[in-house]
C-alpha cells in the first residue's frame, strides 16, 4: 500500500547528451544515435528498479517536452514558437489548433522502447492531462474550450486503452496548469467542474490505474472538488502545497506524494521526509489508508543525471522505511 514511482521525463545521461549533440553536427549517423538512446534507457530503467520503485517508465528520454509527442503525432495542430514551461528555465513547443484533432496512430506507445521494458516490473506511462494540454494551447479552430477538452480527452482514453494492451497498468495525467498560480488563480469552481467532466471522458472504460499529478502550484486550492476527480490517485507537490490546508481535508483516494524536490540539486535527508510522510498521511487519512506512492515533485529532468539517480534512491528508501512503520 506504500510504493514509489517517477513523476515525469528523466534527465539524459552525459554519454547519451555527447550522442546527440555529436549527432546535431553530423559526426555520428541515426543508426549510432538509436544505439545510445537504447543504452541510455537501458540505464534508466535499471536506476529506477534497483531504487525499488513500484512502477517504472522508460525515462521518456526521447520527449522533448511533455506535449510534444502529441503536437507532433495528432493532425490539426501546428508547432508553435517555443513558450517557457511555467516558472521553468526550459520551454515547450505551443500547439497551434488549426483544425479538428484526431488521432490517426499510437502516439506514446509509438515513442516509447517497450521491448526494453522489465516483464517482471508494473509499467507505468505519463500523459499530459486535459485541462493542462487546452490551457497552454493556441485554439484557432474550436468555438470554444469545452469543445477542444472533449476532443482530446477521447483522445487520451484512445491512448490509455492502447497502452493497457501493450501492458502498461498504471498512467499518470500530469496537470500542472491546474494548479499553477497565473493559471489557477481563474480556476474557477465551472472550470473545475469541466476538468472533472473531461477526465471522466479521458478514464471511461480503461483497465489501468490512473493518477492525476498537479505540480507547479498548492494543490489545496483544488480541494474539494479534486477529491471526486475519477482517478485512483492524486498527485501533490509538496514544495508548492499549503499542508496545514491540506490536513483539512479527509481523503479516501490514494495520494502520490511529491517529497522529493526536482528542481532543486540539493539532496533530501530521509529521516526529516519520513516524518513529514508520517504526519501527513495520519492527517488526511482519518478512517482508512489508502495507496501512497513516494515520488519527485515533478519531472526529474531539471537536474543531472548523476543527481536525479541519488534522488531516485532516497525516493525507494523512504517509501521502504514507511512501509516498515507502517505495516510492520
Amino acid at each position: 500500500m506504500i510504493g514509489c514511482y517517477l513523476t515525469g521525463m528523466l534527465p539524459r545521461p552525459k554519454e547519451l547528451i555527447e550522442i546527440t549533440r555529436a549527432y546535431e553536427r553530423r559526426k555520428v549517423d541515426k543508426n549510432e544515435l538509436e544505439k545510445s538512446f537504447r543504452k541510455a534507457t537501458e540505464k534508466v530503467i535499471e536506476a529506477q528498479m534497483v531504487a525499488g520503485f513500484s512502477y517504472v517508465t522508460d525515462g521518456m528520454l526521447k520527449w522533448q517536452d511533455l506535449l510534444r509527442p502529441f503536437t507532433e503525432g495528432l493532425s490539426g495542430i501546428e508547432l508553435g514558437s517555443l513558450a517557457r514551461w511555467f516558472n521553468n528555465n526550459t520551454f515547450y513547443r505551443k500547439p497551434i489548433i488549426v483544425n479538428a484533432i484526431e488521432r490517426r496512430k499510437n502516439i506514446v506507445k509509438d515513442i516509447t522502447y517497450l521491448e526494453q521494458m522489465p516483464k517482471s516490473f508494473p509499467w507505468k506511462a505519463i500523459l499530459p492531462a486535459p485541462y493542462t494540454f487546452v490551457s497552454i494551447s493556441e485554439n484557432r479552430c474550436y468555438k470554444n474550450e469545452t469543445e477542444f477538452m472533449f476532443d482530446y480527452a477521447q483522445i487520451i482514453n484512445e491512448e490509455i486503452k492502447s497502452l493497457a494492451e501493450a501492458g502498461f497498468s498504471y498512467v499518470q495525467l500530469s496537470d500542472p496548469a491546474l494548479v499553477y498560480e497565473p493559471l489557477a488563480s481563474s480556476v474557477k469552481r465551472d472550470k473545475l467542474a469541466l476538468a472533472n467532466d473531461a477526465l471522466t471522458i479521458a478514464v471511461k472504460g480503461t483497465p489501468v490505474k490512473t493518477c492525476l499529478q498537479a505540480f507547479f502550484g498548492d494543490f489545496s486550492r483544488i480541494l474539494p472538488e479534486a477529491l471526486d476527480f475519477p482517478v485512483d490517485h492524486l498527485g501533490i507537490d509538496l514544495y508548492e502545497t499549503n499542508f496545514e490546508k491540506l490536513k483539512e481535508y479527509s481523503f479516501e483516494k490514494g495520494v502520490a506524494l511529491g517529497l522529493v524536490d526536482s528542481r532543486s540539486s540539493l539532496v533530501e535527508n530521509q529521516d526529516e521526509l519520513v516524518t513529514v510522510a508520517k504526519e501527513l498521511i495520519d492527517s488526511i487519512y482519518r478512517s482508512k489508508m489508502s495507496e501512497v506512492f513516494i515520488c519527485p515533485n515533478c519531472d526529474l529532468e531539471f537536474l543531472p543525471w548523476e543527481r536525479a539517480e541519488e534522488k531516485m534512491k532516497v525516493i525507494g528508501g523512504v517509501s521502504k522505511r514507511l512501509r516498515e512503520e507502517f505495516y510492520e
